[in-house]
């Protein structure tokens, strides 16, 4: 399979110097930067292993098919409907509540279980050993991590959606900001891990997304994101 199999749609890169050495080379954005490039990269891994057609994306595809039922398993709720994403895939609807209990799933599975806990352990596992690969090195995803290696997978969404699995806890947590802003999100997302003892308030990878500095353009901060005292209590 080649670039053009991506279905995600072209994307310049996140990364700034890299960004800005493309465009000095004049080189146009492609679909491997593409933020979802890996999760379409998983779809056309099991298209492959399906024996299914090119066109992924489609609703009716075996592949989305799959990826419906595997999402109505683990959120423990049928899903209403589906909206396109910006990455061209179905996201299927669910309940903040479902999205938790989908992931308090993946923090109490055990390995050798069946097929789908085992799966569940090797990703939450696979992105604890790589936090900088779940959403780059510079996304506050990697900070939490980070900020206690072995202890949580965390994942921000868009919208103001943020995940966590907390496998010792046995906790899965779920969130998303009213106003589909990531800034209350990961304010909001740090201090319930803090609440709930994985994470220390004054560790500087945490306290940097506790109280988040708001500069004006001549740098000059002007306030900051703040989690609600209680959310830490």
């Amino acid at each position: 399979l080649d670039e053009e199999s991506l279905l995600c749609g072209p994307e310049a890169s996140r990364v700034e110097d890299y960004r800005d050495e493309m465009i000095r080379e004049r080189r146009a954005p492609g679909r491997v930067l593409n933020n979802c490039s890996g999760k379409h990269t998983g779809f056309l891994m099991l298209a492959r292993h399906l024996k299914a057609g090119p066109n992924y994306i489609a609703t009716d595809h075996p592949v989305q098919v799959a990826v419906r039922a595997a999402f109505v398993e683990v959120t423990g709720a049928a899903s209403p409907g589906f909206g396109i994403d910006g990455c061209s895939a179905p996201n299927f609807a669910t309940t903040v509540h479902g999205l938790a209990r989908a992931m308090a799933r993946f923090a109490t599975a055990v390995d050798g279980t069946d097929a789908r806990q085992s799966a569940m352990v090797r990703l939450r596992e696979a992105m604890m050993r790589h936090p900088g690969l779940v959403s780059g090195r510079i996304a506050s995803c990697n900070d939490l991590m980070s900020a206690a290696p072995g202890k949580i997978t965390a994942k921000t969404g868009a919208e103001g959606v943020y995940v966590a699995i907390l496998p010792e806890q046995k906790i899965g947590i779920a969130l998303k900001a009213d106003d589909g802003a990531k800034r209350a999100a990961t304010a909001a997302i740090a201090a319930l891990l803090v609440r709930a003892g994985v994470v220390e308030a004054d560790n500087p990878m945490i306290a940097a997304w506790l109280a988040q500095p708001v500069p004006n353009r001549a740098g000059t901060v002007t306030g900051h994101v703040r989690a609600a005292p209680g959310l830490m209590a």
